[in-house]
């Protein structure tokens, strides 16, 4: 979401990373075809900059900044990134990246987190074995995922592992969890649809009292986190017949609050459109970009 409301959405095209804009009344329009490579997190800036995650296959992988004339440069330093995924400003301006999967020498196979400043080049800030994922379904580690920064903290999704870390971001300490799994923290949806997979919770957004609101790919569903207590609240559910509002999900990934006039308060998810690789008998949604109300307004931009 940039500030007047515009939505910014990463589709892949063949082998190129390409974004779609789509207006508040709805309208869609090509912006940019970053490159040669998949395109995981976008992240806005105040100024209408948006901020793409180029990660393999493709040649072309890195952070790219793209102005509101559609130049796109690539963020020195972050060439060497495998999979880059989500991406959060602080308040000085400084960009965390998570990288889901690394094939460094030093971290092979390790999730972590990169740090971009201003004026300068890209960083491995921290790697940690609770970055890393583990590898599901047969597929390459996804750890570090979603990311949101907050009153000196980032908070981080591990889709892998089913936790939400927090780093306190000021005095460096070690990453805490937040683990969904244990008798009191436990994820639920009982009115999802999706078969029982492991819990994988992808993106990660903010809202201005400092709870977080988590996309759940294996149970089309986006939670909201409570930051005082960390009870955890089904907000929307793909096919619910009960109390909980029912939403057109299908393998939710990322999520931003909205920003125009009348939008503060909704969610705007993005659909992978997994579910057929899954139960192929089924009948999903589909790819989309779906709108869900949250009862309180995001974090403003940066």
């Amino acid at each position: 979401m940039d500030k007047p409301g515009n939505v910014y959405v990463s589709v892949r095209e063949g082998d190129r990373g390409v974004i779609w804009k789509y207006t508040p009344d709805g309208t869609q329009s090509f912006f940019k075809d970053v490159g040669q490579a998949t395109i995981y997190g976008l992240a806005a800036t105040a100024n209408g900059d948006v901020y793409a995650a180029m990660a393999a296959p493709g040649p072309e992988r890195g952070i790219y900044r793209v102005d509101r004339k559609g130049n796109a440069a690539r963020l020195p330093g972050t060439e060497g990134m495998i999979l880059p995924n989500g991406l959060a400003f602080d308040d000085r301006g400084t960009l965390y990246v998570t990288e889901s999967f690394s094939m460094s020498a030093a971290g092979y196979g390790q999730g972590g987190i990169w740090r971009i400043p201003p004026r300068g080049a890209a960083e491995i800030w921290v790697r940690d074995p609770l970055l890393t994922g583990i590898g599901l379904f047969g597929n390459p580690p996804m750890g570090a995922n979603g990311i949101a920064y907050y009153h000196g903290d980032l908070f981080v999704t591990n889709t892998d592992k089913k936790l939400v870390l927090r780093i306190q971001w000021r005095r460096m300490a070690a990453p805490g969890k937040w683990k969904c799994g244990s008798s009191s923290k436990r994820c639920r949806n009982p009115h999802s649809r999706a078969p029982p997979f492991p819990i994988m919770p992808d993106g990660l957004a903010l809202d201005v009292h400092g709870n977080l609101y988590l996309t759940i790919l294996t149970r089309n569903a986006v939670v909201r986190l409570m930051a005082d207590t960390r009870e955890q609240q089904s907000i929307a559910v793909l096919g619910s017949p009960g109390p909980v509002p029912s939403a057109l999900f299908d393998t939710p990934a990322s999520l931003a609050f909205g920003t125009g006039a009348g939008e503060q308060q909704n969610l705007f998810v993005t659909n992978l459109g997994w579910m057929v690789r899954f139960i192929p008998a089924g009948t999903w949604p589909g790819a989309a970009l779906v709108k869900v109300h949250a009862g309180a307004p995001g974090r403003p931009l940066k």
